[in-house]
């Protein structure tokens, strides 16, 4: 896939989106695409998480540890475990890729790098996650009043 493309698709990802056009290109050119064939594993569940994976095309299937929990296809413009790109995690799934498919790993250590040097775009993605944190604890309390009646 083109820089051009790659760069497209990443704009429009909303953790990814916030950082800006000069951040978004060095994050782009230190980062090298995959291509994986279908029923090709990418990771384990359990697996060191060293940062995000982005869907470029195709699908990738994300099966979680959990038994209980429903597998998650994932396509274009899909960030998987976006938060590892900026903190230690480990892979709650396993991803195998469903169609023939072209992800980009995203490395944490280059992320925390644009991070220091662009302290703009770390303001602007500090404020999305908490933004989104905010939103998941309102739905967890509007969940517990309703299981509480």
């Amino acid at each position: 896939m083109s820089l051009a493309r790659t760069l497209a698709v990443m704009r429009n990802v909303p953790f990814l989106g916030v950082l800006g056009e000069e951040a978004l290109k060095l994050l782009a050119f230190s980062s090298d695409p995959v291509n994986l064939r279908a029923r090709q594993s990418l990771f384990d569940a359990g697996d060191d998480a060293d940062g995000a994976v982005l869907v470029l095309g195709g699908q990738l299937r994300l099966i979680p540890e959990a038994e209980a929990a429903v597998p998650q296809v994932y396509s274009v413009g899909n960030l998987v475990d976006e938060l590892a790109l900026i903190i230690p995690a480990q892979r709650t799934a396993t991803a195998i890729a469903q169609t023939s498919c072209e992800v980009i790993p995203l490395q944490r250590a280059q992320m925390l790098r644009i991070l220091g040097e662009y302290p703009e775009a770390a303001r602007r993605l500090q404020a999305t996650v908490a933004k989104r944190t905010e939103d998941f604890m309102a739905d967890v309390e509007t969940l517990s009043k309703r299981l509480s009646q």
